[in-house]
């Protein structure tokens, strides 16, 4: 079967344990195809961190051998990270749908220093590049356009699934391709690589057009303003909350910087439909009655500087929310991001809205199978070889024992984490050599110079606060004055000036008996110990403390 191939190497970079960072490799013959290269949004604990981003570096040197990258669908966890990617692989060819592609050539615009080739592939189609034999299945998810992706190799064909449901009745009529993946499982698949999300999740997830209903009666019902939120990216949702709007009359304002980007890109593929007499400005929006607009909008995770975030705290320059308003936030609640989504819902009813969430209302559905969709998918495609990807621990622990429900072999069903890595050799998997995987930071213009250190340092600086102590000695290391300390964030009271004297003259004192015979770094250690003790005794707190010496 193989004729003398090597192995077959998967390796995982992101996306296993966690939603996000979604990014894998095949390897065959020395060639790698990478499937996804997606990021992930930082939450509280990652003090300032702008984006997450797979950690790349074990592809090292192997740029040249690096043949392509398939990128399943434009979710930001698939191909956000692709402008930081492409600065280091600059001619790797990128391969996705035409709306995929579409929101990646947007994304880049962004990005001027960084360039792509970007090939279109359409659901059904089968190419060559390098080594890999590559076969599309067109899937249906919550963003248009999704594919899975087979790759045939020298030891059998590795499956991926990209993010999927199975949702009989989708928006655009294009549900996920069964006969094919059925067609590709008679062939045999050695070894297949599925979205796990909802693994836990009992049943069948409802189909979307469920979400289009409930919004017609809460629009019809209304009011006074509506607000729409959801992802951007959610161009069917997008579509049901514009039909539900003009049915009740009313005229749509896109508001959101990737809204407003994503909503022309969709219509001219024709993912999204709308009369343009429907759609107003966000200057216009105040001639109208409230009654007579529906705004849509970005936000639905509580990101600070989103649109609805600002409505919600009233701090939006052009749209203020009032009594009877109503905001539908048609959204999933992304891990992590629930403190943020509360205190938006917490904020909006402040200011007087109605707010109908999932909660209370089914206006969202997800868009990952649920468990007894990857028991239908596993029979369909009957694999040898099963990985569980894209989801928390417990999503790939869940999906894996589905997979040895449905005839996997135990020792055949691997649950993986990032940085592990697969052989595939005659239709048969074993686990490889582990590689250093893990996450980079994302930091205004920096990119990697964050690190675990660093955010351990801002999170003390937020707990406890900084004490900065500047020493002035002259060349014999001596002092020529008396420390001078200040403080942020440790404490506020009328008397601290009082409180920093003393944690001078303790410094001072401290100097004066301790024998530094003119080193400095003994200096900078004695003051630092001596204000350490000096906050942990007056005040009982720990703050982060900075010693400069100057001498003159």
């Amino acid at each position: 079967m193989s004729d003398g191939h090597p192995p077959v190497k998967v390796s995982f970079f992101g996306g296993l344990g966690e939603i996000g960072c979604n990014m894998a490799s095949v390897e065959v013959d020395g060639r790698i195809l990478l499937i996804d290269v997606g990021l992930i949004f930082p939450d509280a604990e990652h003090f300032g961190v702008d984006l997450i981003l797979p950690d790349w570096s074990a592809l090292g040197q192997r740029a040249p051998d690096v043949d392509a990258v398939v990128i399943t669908h434009g979710h930001e966890d698939h191909m956000g990270a692709l402008p930081f990617f492409l600065r280091e692989f600059r001619d790797v060819p990128i391969y996705g749908s035409r709306l995929t592609l579409g929101l990646i050539e947007a994304k880049l615009t962004e990005h001027p220093d960084v360039t792509a080739t970007l090939r279109e592939v359409e659901a059904g189609e089968r190419l060559e590049t390098g080594p890999f034999d590559l076969e599309f299945v067109g899937v249906t998810h919550s963003i248009p356009d999704g594919l899975a992706v087979a790759v045939h190799t020298p030891h059998g064909t590795i499956l991926h699934s990209g993010d999927f449901k199975l949702d009989q009745t989708p928006i655009d009529s294009q549900p996920t391709d069964i006969p094919h993946l059925a067609a590709i499982g008679d062939e045999g698949v050695a070894l297949l690589l599925a979205d796990s999300t909802n693994a836990d999740s009992p049943g069948f997830v409802p189909s979307e057009r469920t979400v289009g209903s409930t919004m017609a009666d809460v629009f019809a019902g209304a009011e006074g303003r509506i607000v729409c939120t959801t992802f951007a990216s959610h161009i069917h949702r997008v579509q049901q909350a514009i039909d539900a709007a003009v049915e009740s009359g009313r005229k749509v304002c896109f508001v959101g910087r990737s809204m407003v980007r994503n909503m022309p890109i969709a219509r001219e593929l024709g993912h999204l439909v709308y009369d343009d007499a429907d759609v107003i400005e966000m200057a216009d929006v105040g001639a109208l009655d409230r009654d007579q607009v529906a705004i849509i909008c970005t936000g639905s995770q509580g990101e600070p500087f989103a649109a609805l975030s600002l409505m919600a705290a009233g701090r939006h320059r052009q749209v203020s929310l009032a009594e009877g308003d109503t905001v539908v936030m048609a959204s999933s609640v992304i891990p992590g991001n629930e403190s943020a989504i509360y205190k938006s819902i917490n904020g909006l009813f402040r200011q007087g809205a109605k707010v109908v969430h999932k909660g209370i209302a089914p206006v969202h559905v997800s868009g990952h199978a649920a468990a007894d969709e990857l028991k239908f998918f596993h029979n369909v495609v009957r694999p040898d070889a099963f990985i569980p990807v894209h989801g928390e621990y417990r999503h790939l622990v869940a999906h894996s024992a589905i997979a040895v429900e449905c005839g996997v072999p135990p020792e055949q069903a691997l649950v993986c984490t990032d940085g592990d890595t697969v052989l595939l050799e005659d239709g048969r998997i074993r686990m490889g050599e582990p590689f250093q995987a893990g996450r980079v930071f994302v930091d205004g213009l920096g990119v990697g110079d964050v690190g675990n250190a660093v955010l351990r340092h801002r999170e003390q600086l937020s707990a406890d606060g900084v004490c900065v102590a500047v020493v002035v000695v002259d060349g014999r290391a001596r002092l020529v004055s008396e420390p001078e300390v200040t403080q942020t964030g440790i404490i506020y009271e009328p008397e601290l000036s009082d409180l920093l004297t003393k944690a001078a003259q303790a410094v001072s004192s401290e100097l004066d008996r301790v024998d530094h015979d003119g080193d400095q770094a003994v200096i900078r250690r004695a003051t630092v110990q001596t204000l350490a003790r000096f906050w942990r005794d007056e005040v009982g707190r720990r703050p982060v403390i900075h010693a400069q010496i100057v001498e003159v």
